[in-house]
C-alpha cells in the first residue's frame, strides 16, 4: 500500500469562486519543496492548483516536484457528466485538456467526479448522461494507459455501495474503477461489496469530518490492497471557523497522517 499526501490539504481557500481562488491561493510551485519531508510515497495533485498555468508554467511545476524528489501519482480535476448535457461537453474538453498534462507529469491515474445529484434524487436522465459521457471519456484515452477513479462522494450518482455498483456494472468499461472514501456505513461492510472495482482511495483527518481513516486503511490491508491510498484532507488543513490556516501546520499534520496509517497497514 503507497500512501500520498493530497495537495489539496494547503491552499488558503479550498472552495469558493475561481477569482478569490487565485487572489488568495500561494501556488504550489512556491511550496512544493516543503512537502518532500511529509513521508509520502507521492502526490495527488488538486485539479485548481493548474488553473490558470499556461504550458511553460505546467512544465516548471512539473520540474520543481521531480527535482525535490517527490511524483504526482493521481490527478484530480473537477468535471461533471451528469448535471446537464453542457457539463458534460466542457468535462470532455477539459480532458482532452488532461490528454497533455497527463504526459507532463507521467501520471496514469486520474481522479474523476461524476457530478450530479445524488443517487436519491437521480433520474433515468442523469443515469444516461452519466454513463455516456463517461463511456465518451473512456474512448478519448483509449490506449492511454490512463485509469479514471470515480470517487465515491456525497450528493453525487456514487453516493452509497447500491449506486457505486450499479455505476461500475452499467458502464462495463475496464479502465474506469472506484476511488473508494468512506460513505455512511462501516468500512468492512463496504469494502466488502466494492473491493473489486477499487483502484485508489481517500481518507481525510480533519475534525470536521469522522475520521475513519485507520478503519479503511486496515480492512485494505485485510484484502491484500497493493494500491495507492491519498490523505486528502489532513490534520489542521481545514481549521477551526475563528482559526486562520497555517501551511506548515498542516504539513507536520500530513506528517504525522502519514506515519499513522503506514502504522494501520502493518
Amino acid at each position: 500500500m503507497r500512501f500520498l499526501q493530497g495537495t489539496i490539504s494547503y491552499p488558503e481557500q479550498k472552495w469558493g469562486k475561481p477569482e478569490e481562488r487565485a487572489v488568495r491561493n500561494t501556488p504550489l510551485i512556491d511550496f512544493v519543496e516543503d512537502l518532500a519531508g511529509v513521508g509520502a510515497d507521492g502526490l495527488e495533485l488538486w485539479g485548481h492548483h493548474l488553473d490558470d498555468l499556461d504550458e511553460s508554467d505546467v512544465e516548471a511545476l512539473a520540474q520543481k516536484i521531480t527535482e525535490t524528489g517527490q511524483s504526482v501519482e493521481v490527478l484530480g480535476p473537477y468535471w461533471d457528466f451528469a448535471s446537464s448535457g453542457e457539463a458534460v461537453e466542457n468535462s470532455l474538453e477539459d480532458a482532452r485538456r488532461y490528454l497533455g498534462l497527463k504526459d507532463v507529469f507521467e501520471c496514469r491515474l486520474i481522479r474523476v467526479f461524476v457530478g450530479g445529484v445524488g443517487s436519491a434524487e437521480a433520474t433515468g436522465e442523469h443515469w444516461e448522461r452519466a454513463l455516456d459521457g463517461l463511456s465518451r471519456l473512456a474512448r478519448m484515452y483509449e490506449g492511454s494507459g490512463v485509469t479514471f477513479v470515480v470517487e465515491t462522494h456525497s450528493n453525487q450518482l456514487p453516493d452509497s455501495p447500491e449506486s457505486c455498483l450499479k455505476l461500475m456494472k452499467e458502464l462495463g468499461e475496464g479502465s474506469i474503477r472506484l476511488n473508494y472514501q468512506n460513505m455512511d456505513g462501516p468500512a468492512a461492510d463496504e469494502l466488502g461489496r466494492l473491493y473489486e472495482w477499487v483502484s485508489h482511495c481517500h481518507v481525510s483527518r480533519t475534525q470536521k469530518w469522522q475520521d475513519r481513516s485507520a478503519d479503511v486503511v486496515r480492512e485494505l490491508a485485510k484484502r491484500g490492497y497493493d494500491g495507492t491510498v491519498t490523505v486528502e484532507f489532513c490534520t489542521n488543513s481545514l481549521p477551526g471557523e475563528d482559526e486562520e490556516f497555517d501551511r506548515a501546520k498542516a504539513i507536520e499534520g500530513m506528517k504525522g497522517d502519514i506515519a499513522c496509517l503506514r502504522s494501520a497497514a502493518g
